[in-house]
């Protein structure tokens, strides 16, 4: 029982250090991503690594600096076409967030060639992904979407929402909002796709069940909880990143079976 003890300390002390750590660094990181890149497109290969381009959604507050990290190690691997989205997130306003984040995939798509994108997106960039690939002219442009540390069912800290930004995101993002009911309960479109990574040492996320995604059909949603992971140190964390790639790729052996 000591034992067990001291160890899931050990753990905790770990996770608090890690997130510190990971804060830290996007901190640091974050003058780097005022700007929008210049978009260094190719036409994607069908004998790329990575089967579709990739584009990078940051949460709220943060800039396309968040996937620094991320995007270097997907590179590391050969993946092509990554394209890290920055948007604004202060003016609070979900509908012109996805509004961003359409013209990003239709530029991508038209520079790449491919009818299709996949996603990964942190906290808010989340809920703005899955807005956008589930209503209007989103669907069925997203074949997968990752997200980490997002809040599908709202969260007990939504008002802070309202200190960070103007507009009605604090609302958008209490549980039980007309917006997380919509998404919940529209179908995705056929073909697409969509996997919630969270921890419950996630404290952004209150509870952090509420990072578990559900929504129509059960088939098309996925769940991947991983242990003592804060909400920034998903964004560095070698195993969430493990997990963003397996399922990245695993969609192509499903499809080859």
């Amino acid at each position: 029982m000591v034992t067990q003890l001291f160890k899931r300390g050990s753990y905790f002390l770990g996770a608090c250090a890690r997130e510190v750590g990971a804060n830290v660094m996007a901190a640091n990181l974050y003058p780097f991503g005022f700007f929008n890149a210049a978009l260094k497109a190719q036409k994607h290969s069908t004998l790329a690594v990575n089967p579709r381009p990739i584009i990078l959604v940051h949460g709220i507050i943060h800039n396309r600096s968040a996937f620094v990290y991320l995007k270097l190690r997907m590179q590391k691997l050969g993946w092509e076409n990554i394209y890290p989205l920055n948007y604004s997130t202060f003016h609070g306003n979900v509908f012109y967030m996805v509004e961003q984040l359409a013209e990003k995939v239709n530029e991508v798509m038209r520079v790449t060639g491919c009818d299709q994108v996949d996603i990964v997106a942190h906290s808010l960039g989340g809920i703005v992904s899955r807005t956008y690939m589930s209503l209007g002219e989103g669907r069925g442009r997203v074949k997968r979407l990752i997200t980490l540390g997002t809040a599908h069912q709202g969260t007990a800290l939504s008002f802070l929402a309202k200190g960070l930004s103007r507009g009605a995101l604090d609302y958008d993002m209490k549980m039980k909002s007309f917006l997380l009911r919509l998404l919940e309960n529209t179908a995705l479109p056929n073909n697409s796709e969509v996997v919630s990574i969270y921890s419950a040492f996630d404290w952004t996320v209150v509870p952090s069940d509420n990072a578990i995604i559900r929504g129509q059909p059960e088939s098309s949603f996925k769940n991947v909880k991983l242990d003592y992971l804060g909400h920034t140190g998903l964004l560095y964390s070698n195993e969430a990143f493990d997990v963003v790639t397996k399922e990245i790729l695993s969609i192509e052996t499903q499809r080859a079976d």
